[in-house]
């Protein structure tokens, strides 16, 4: 007989399930028309993916962890995203639909080549977290983006592509960064649930700058080792 499944969960998969369950939310909230709240429950859902794997290192990690870990990203940063992406467009007519898709598609691809031959030292390609993220951030700012659909569309196939390329990446791991981003990020869902609609717009759109500044790290790196 196979083992009790309630005997392989750590305390890292009840975070990553936390994870999976946000993005259901966000999908809920998104059929009830709550758009805004299913974009800041996306954003909550970036802080547990990074807080799994900070609790598997402190109390382990369990059998099911990988596996459960791309499951739930799927569901918060690729379902959940490519729905409202879908919803913002879809006066668009099917072009909602193929470049929302798209997007779903690049996404998955991006966590099973990473169950596959993942790097213990970066990413290759753009992680899924980071592309849903910048996907709910985007929408969070539309009020200040002009040409709205081609902009988001463009947007969309640009995180599609960096999904599935073959991109270095680093893991953001120096305090130096990560503690603005995460003081930021934190802010930014706190004054939301305050309801401090302005506030929201601002760290959101500073959030989206620091995370696309990520995005083109590596740009930066390989015109910075060609001027040497």
């Amino acid at each position: 007989m196979g083992q009790n499944i309630l005997k392989l969960i750590k305390p890292a998969d009840v975070i990553t399930l936390i994870n999976a369950l946000l993005g259901f939310a966000s999908i809920i909230m998104t059929v009830w028309g709550q758009f805004d709240s299913a974009l800041v429950l996306i954003l909550i859902a970036v802080i547990a993916d990074g807080a799994d794997g900070a609790v598997a290192r402190y109390f382990g990690f369990g059998v099911l962890g990988a596996n459960l870990d791309s499951l739930a990203d799927v569901i918060a940063f690729g379902v959940a995203p490519a729905l409202l992406a879908f919803v913002f467009l879809v006066h668009t007519g099917y072009i909602a639909g193929v470049f929302s898709g798209f997007f779903l598609a690049c996404g998955i691809l991006r966590l099973a080549r990473f169950n596959v031959a993942g790097k213990k030292d970066g990413f290759e390609g753009i992680p899924i977290t980071a592309g849903g993220f910048v996907v709910a951030l985007f929408l969070l700012i539309r009020d200040y983006v002009g040409y709205f659909d081609y902009v988001f569309i463009l947007l969309l196939v640009i995180l599609s592509l960096l999904m599935i390329s073959n991109i270095d990446y680093p893991k953001l791991k120096k305090p130096v960064i990560l503690a603005p981003m995460s003081i930021v990020l934190v802010f930014d869902i706190a004054v939301f649930y305050m309801g401090y609609s302005v506030l929201v717009k601002e760290a959101s759109l500073l959030l989206f700058i620091m995370i696309f500044a990520y995005i083109l790290s590596p740009i930066g790196r390989s015109f910075y080792a060609r001027s040497k």
